[in-house]
């Protein structure tokens, strides 16, 4: 993620209080969801945007991963220490498929402020996959500098020493699956999506499931962390230039060590605008070769207009087609 994207959020997206990060169930791993018409911390943004119906912590209180995260970002401002997810249920016509979202925001934030193109919470992008019969998933994994980043004062990209935005996802997709039957999905019918940032989070959720990047703690650990399905949508850091290689000209061209290809990585769809001034489009078309390389089902759909960070919001230009697109290729894959 190159840093002008930092600049295009705004200071209430950093505004995401820990206080309301966990459930006020504390028993871990968390009973049933609450009934819809009882929503746990639900918001109304608008008549139109759908709520959250629970908000459940990823992590026991007491477990050392989440203690190594809260010491970890202890002098960073406005940090989320404690990581949660939102879960938005269809009302009707369920797929029994579930889409974790993972929003972008350079992991210095997460961009699902009153002004995201996502929806405040997400909301957006989750009524537009309950409206079509998906349980959408909404990750709040822990920020900032919690992957790789821009450091504005070294003018260098930084990877950090704990992965926690990656220990989150494993952790997210590995719950979702353990509490598939109170949610009422299909544990083989889960799949993650992120956008910029969020999309990197995606490549890296849906490449390195074969290992934890933590220890296991719980009966949720023994559930796999592979995906069915991946939707990366306009995703950054992806090519060598995130490693600070040179000369850029060669590194735009490799793809990221970090990022380990394998014919087990599930099928995947690349989303992206050939105008994306901030996450170029390259970075998809290099991951998109190497899937292709070692066999892997992917495809790449690239859009002429729309910019980056156009989420799931109309805005008259060719990427106003990518939702559409993105449910025929779910639909191919027999999900949902």
């Amino acid at each position: 993620m190159l840093p002008s994207a930092v600049n295009l959020l705004s200071a209430a997206l950093l505004l995401i209080s820990a206080c309301s990060a966990l459930a006020s169930d504390n028993q871990y791993p968390p009973r049933s969801p609450a009934p819809a018409s009882q929503p746990a911390g639900a918001h109304n943004a608008d008549s139109s945007a759908v709520s959250y119906r629970l908000e459940v912590p990823l992590w026991p209180e007491g477990s050392q991963v989440f203690l190594d995260g809260i010491n970890a970002l202890a002098h960073e401002k406005w940090a989320l220490t404690h990581p949660t997810y939102l879960v938005y249920s269809p009302t009707n016509n369920s797929s029994r498929s579930a889409i974790l979202v993972f929003p972008g925001g350079g992991y210095k934030a997460l961009a699902i402020g009153p002004n995201s193109t996502l929806g405040p919470q997400g909301a957006d992008v989750c009524k537009w996959l309950t409206d079509s019969g998906i349980t959408c998933i909404l990750v709040k994994y822990r920020v900032p500098n919690t992957g790789c980043n821009w450091n504005s004062e070294t003018r260098r990209h930084e990877q950090p020493e704990i992965p926690m935005a990656l220990q989150d996802a494993q952790r997210a997709i590995s719950l979702v699956r353990f509490n598939a039957g109170a949610y009422a999905i299909d544990p083989n019918k889960i799949g993650v999506m992120g956008f910029s940032a969020g999309g990197n989070l995606a490549v890296l959720a849906s490449t390195a499931f074969r290992h934890r990047t933590y220890e296991s703690i719980d009966a949720v650990d023994q559930m796999s962390s592979r995906p069915d399905f991946a939707i990366p949508v306009y995703p950054g850091h992806l090519t060598m230039e995130h490693k600070n290689k040179t000369p850029r000209s060669v590194a735009a061209g490799e793809l990221n060590t970090d990022i380990h290809i394998s014919s087990d990585v599930p099928p995947t769809l690349l989303i992206h605008a050939e105008d994306d001034a901030v996450d170029p489009a390259y970075y998809s078309r290099v991951y998109e070769e190497a899937l292709r390389e070692a066999g892997v089902n992917v495809e790449l759909k690239l859009y002429e207009t729309g910019g980056h960070a156009f989420g799931v919001k109309r805005q008259g230009t060719d990427t106003d087609r990518w939702t559409d697109d993105a449910l025929r290729w779910l639909d191919r894959l027999g999900m949902p």
